[in-house]
């Protein structure tokens, strides 16, 4: 029987820098960007 050793990835493990961001401000920048809600999907006040 042969044994495989698989490595995997996690995001959650990784420094800015090694993801391609500047500063850790920059990442969360990014990441404010991607779970901001649509305009078209905000409540309209009126």
């Amino acid at each position: 029987m042969e044994i495989t050793i698989k490595k995997g990835t996690s995001l959650g493990l990784e420094t800015y820098d090694v993801l391609g961001f500047n500063s850790e401000e920059e990442l969360e920048l990014e990441i404010s960007k991607l779970i901001r809600i649509r305009p078209e999907f905000e409540k309209n006040p009126n």
